[in-house]
């Protein structure tokens, strides 16, 4: 496309070739003969010159028309493909609730999709078990006894994590931002705080979305980029009270159970779980019983069974389609109610 500048130098040009200056002119103000061919020449060569430059542009934006044609084509085909592949992934979660009544990371669905070839592209992904994580929004319990044990775990996995960093009563913080009121716990923060920062905004009186809103809570901002990653990973967000699933945790949430379950008690945790998965949420209280000899009845005070299980309910799926010049991400989550519904709670696309 040509610029405003170089518009007018051409039309300047192109006037001063239909003007010449009189001085150049003969006594009757024709111009000489050698002249006029010259002028004429002049003409055509500006002429071609023009029709070159409008052509490189018209076939410029119809080459980019295309390609963006085609892109959208790609993209259109890469998501149907990936909606698809969600479609199937409800189908088999439905199919394994009917054959196995627990989850452990030995069964088909824990294993990552190989990538698979369709028309002219590639599907693959892989589902994680948010049980496997620690439910912020575990918060919001309406037993008091029971919100207590879930903000202890989230301080104790938050000290464990992050040694370096001062982040006592941060549970609080967590509950005054998912909360429906307003009222400050004694180490929480609520809008009057948030309302200072710049930009000021309010706290989400709801439960949260996705565990990225983390970072607006006070305290967050302290953290490193790496810091945060380093804790989001073991954070989920999830709409509703869910249970630790001890056949998936890995090492740092089984740890922040409990303040006497040590590194130790949770890598050997794993290795039993590899060749023999809980059936029932007794048998891992057998594994603690063994492994630090207090009671059951000492065991279940400081973990009560109501925030463990041996079954999850709520799953992510990761998958990458690669169809033509585009590479989709879909992200999706998925709560199994039953053996006859999977429904999807939450869905996000990116590129990859």
């Amino acid at each position: 496309m040509l610029d405003s500048t170089t518009k007018q130098m051409i039309g300047k040009w192109l006037l001063g070739l239909l003007n010449p200056q009189s001085k150049k002119a003969g006594v009757s103000g024709k111009l000489p003969v050698n002249s006029q061919k010259g002028f004429a020449l002049l003409t055509v060569l500006l002429v071609v010159a023009l029709v070159s430059m409008v052509s490189s542009q018209l076939l410029y934006d119809q080459q980019v028309h295309i390609q963006r044609s085609s892109y959208m084509i790609h993209q259109a085909h890469s998501v149907s493909v990936a909606f698809g592949f969600e479609d199937w992934v409800k189908k088999g979660l439905k199919a394994d609730l009917k054959n196995n009544k627990t989850d452990d990371l030995t069964e088909q669905w824990a294993q990552p999709l190989i990538p698979v070839a369709f028309a002219e592209g590639i599907v693959s992904g892989k589902l994680t078990d948010l049980q496997a994580k620690l439910n912020l929004n575990n918060v919001l319990v309406g037993n008091e006894t029971q919100r207590g044990f879930w903000k202890k775990m989230i301080e104790r996995y938050l000290e464990q994590s992050l040694p370096e960093q001062s982040m006592v009563g941060f549970a609080d913080v967590v509950q005054d931002w998912v909360d429906a009121d307003d009222e400050r716990l004694a180490m929480g923060a609520e809008s009057d705080s948030y309302l200072l920062n710049q930009p000021a905004y309010r706290t989400a009186n709801q439960p949260m979305v996705m565990v990225s809103e983390l970072k607006n809570l006070q305290g967050m901002q302290a953290l490193t980029a790496q810091q945060f990653d380093k804790i989001g990973r073991y954070f989920a967000a999830l709409p509703t009270v869910t249970a630790i699933n001890v056949n998936t945790a890995d090492v740092p949430v089984l740890m922040a159970l409990t303040d006497w379950l040590t590194e130790d008690i949770a890598k050997q945790w794993l290795q039993v779980r590899k060749q023999e998965p809980a059936e029932e949420i007794s048998r891992f209280y057998s594994f603690l019983e063994e492994q630090t000899g207090f009671s059951a009845e000492e065991i279940v005070k400081d973990l009560p069974t109501d925030v463990i299980a041996v079954k999850t309910d709520y799953f992510l799926l990761q998958a990458q389609v690669d169809y033509g010049e585009v590479k989709q991400v879909v992200s999706s989550i998925f709560n199994r109610k039953s053996e006859n519904e999977v429904t999807l709670v939450q869905r996000w696309l990116s590129v990859a």
